[in-house]
């Protein structure tokens, strides 16, 4: 009756410190305690372009803040304003016409090709739902797939004597079986 009390109040415990921990974490998301996570315009408006080390606790630091770039001397006594200037505009890719994508069987045909050994990605000229995907002069490497280390033909399995004490051996649990039992009787 007492293991099933005590076992009963460490679930109890645990569920509670469980919930507690999962409350402070929803309240620290919505920003309830401290500054929180800002949204939106807030979060993007500062940006840490490079920082480069110069000494044991020293550093510059190159950051974008509302389209001005600061270069900033970070020490331990303080932050200092090297220089400052307009920040580059990002560069953008804009895209005119319809992108196609391609389609599940496009893939599946290019996943195969590559276990084959084909190199590249579709052209033009095959046939079939692949044609759809079109192809610039630049073609990327593919990483392989499926690439894994050879298993292990000698498994490593522990003795009786190296587990002796410890949670995995089996005498442990024969020891804290028996010690529970004697404690009921006795």
């Amino acid at each position: 009756m007492d293991t099933l009390v005590i076992a009963l109040r460490v679930a109890l415990s645990l569920g509670v410190v469980l919930a507690l921990m999962w409350a402070l974490h929803r309240r620290m998301q919505k920003g309830q305690f401290g500054a929180g996570r800002t949204r939106g315009r807030r979060s993007a408006s500062l940006e840490v372009v490079a920082r480069q080390g110069i000494g044991g606790k020293a550093s510059v630091v190159v950051v974008d803040v509302d389209g001005q770039r600061l270069v900033l001397g970070v020490a331990e006594h303080g932050v200092t304003l090297l220089t400052s200037g307009q920040a580059p505009a990002p560069e953008l890719t804009i895209v005119t016409g319809p992108v196609a994508l391609p389609t599940a069987d496009a893939f599946r045909a290019e996943l195969d090709r590559q276990d084959e050994g084909g190199a590249g990605l579709p052209s033009d000229t095959d046939t079939g739902a692949a044609a759809t995907v079109s192809v610039s002069d630049d073609v990327l490497p593919l990483r392989p797939r499926g690439r894994r280390a050879a298993p292990r033909t000698n498994p490593v399995v522990p003795t009786a004597a190296q587990l002796q004490g410890s949670v995995l051996s089996a005498d442990t649990w024969r020891q804290a079986a028996s010690a529970l039992r004697s404690r009921r009787t006795g």
